[in-house]
C-alpha cells in the first residue's frame, strides 16, 4: 500500500505541475496571437508616418487615433495577459521549489534512518554517526542557499570550481 500511496503522490504532483505549464503555455500563445493581430495596425501606423513625412507640404495632420482607438482594448488584454504570466510562472517556480525542499527533506530522513540503522549494527561509531547525520542535517538546513548556488551555476553565472568552493563552504 506504501508504495502505492507514493506513485499516487508523485503522480498528482506531476499533474499539477503538467497543468501549470500547460495553463502557462496557453497564456504565452494568447499574448503572442494578440501581439500578431496588432503588427498590422502598428505596420499601418508607420505606413501613415512615412505619407505624412512624405508630403512636404504637409497639408494634413498627422493622426491615427482611429488605430490607437482599435488596439488600446488589445493593449490592455496583452498587458493583462502578461500580468497573468509573471503570476503564473511565479507559481511554477514556487512549486518546484517546494518540491525540491519536499525532496531534500527526504533525502535528509532516508539518510538519517540508513545512520540510525548502521549505528545500531554497530558499524558505526557514536561519533560518525553525529558527523554523518550533522552534515545531512546542515545540507537540509542550508537547502535555500544551496539551491541558488546551483541556480547561479546552472546560469553560467560560476564555473563547477566556484560552485564545488561555495558548496564546500556552506557545508562546513
Amino acid at each position: 500500500m506504501d508504495f502505492f500511496d507514493r506513485t499516487t503522490k508523485v503522480v498528482k504532483e506531476i499533474g499539477n505541475v503538467t497543468k501549470e505549464q500547460t495553463e502557462l503555455a496557453n497564456l504565452k500563445i494568447q499574448k503572442a496571437a494578440i501581439e500578431k493581430k496588432m503588427e498590422g495596425q502598428y505596420a499601418e501606423i508607420g505606413r501613415r508616418y512615412v505619407a505624412y513625412i512624405a508630403d512636404s507640404f504637409r497639408t494634413t495632420p498627422f493622426d491615427v487615433t482611429d488605430i490607437l482607438d482599435a488596439i488600446n482594448p488589445e493593449l490592455e488584454r496583452v498587458s493583462d495577459i502578461a500580468d497573468q504570466i509573471a503570476q503564473k510562472e511565479q507559481q511554477v517556480r514556487q512549486h518546484s521549489i517546494e518540491k525540491d525542499r519536499k525532496k531534500a527533506l527526504e533525502q535528509f530522513e532516508n539518510e538519517k534512518r540508513k545512520l540510525d540503522k548502521a549505528r545500531d549494527m554497530d558499524v558505526i561509531s557514536m561519533a560518525e554517526y553525529e558527523e554523518k547525520l550533522g552534515k545531512a542535517q546542515k545540507k537540509f538546513d542550508n537547502f535555500e542557499m544551496l539551491k541558488k548556488i546551483q541556480m547561479q551555476f546552472e546560469m553560467d553565472i560560476i564555473t563547477r570550481e566556484e560552485y564545488d568552493e561555495k558548496v564546500k563552504n556552506v557545508l562546513q
